[in-house]
């Protein structure tokens, strides 16, 4: 398991108010904080089972960076290098990114479950998703997913 204060310490530098997003992580029920996107990371989000199979597929490569899910927005939430937001063209159908002035509701680094939670934990280290590499297992996925859908009907 990664170190949770380096983790912790790390997700605080995109935080508006370290001392207000410590006092949120402890004092909301679901256990999440707001973030500032465009700060550390960019943010990329994809529709659950595309998001999913996507990581998937980056995890066994050993590509993966710290991703969440947003259970009830049925979201995964990559995080990628500052500034890569911006370059996604053309538009993957399900997916949409979000760079500078975008919030970001994020659990403490060691939740695993609830409405907000982490896929993949930061680990402190910095490591984000290559956003090429994961625009490829995204068109994969979304690939994957229309032949399940197709094949249903």
């Amino acid at each position: 398991m990664a170190d949770s204060s380096r983790a912790i310490g790390w997700l605080l530098r995109a935080a508006p108010v370290p001392g207000s997003t410590l006092a949120e992580w402890n004092g909301r029920p679901d256990g999440s904080a707001e973030l500032a996107v465009g700060v550390v990371w960019d943010v990329v989000r994809a529709e659950l089972e595309l998001g999913l199979e996507a990581l998937d597929r980056l995890r066994l490569a050993g590509d993966a960076g710290p991703a969440l899910c947003a259970v009830a927005e049925r979201l995964v939430s990559v995080l990628v290098p500052v500034g890569t937001a911006a370059g996604w063209s053309p538009p993957i159908r399900g997916v949409t990114t979000a760079g500078r002035g975008h919030p970001l509701r994020v659990p403490v680094p060691h939740v695993s479950h609830g409405p907000y939670h982490w896929l993949i934990p930061p680990d402190g280290s910095g490591f984000l998703t290559d956003p090429g590499l994961l625009r490829t297992a995204l068109r994969r996925a979304e690939r994957v997913y229309a032949a399940q859908v197709a094949a249903r009907s």
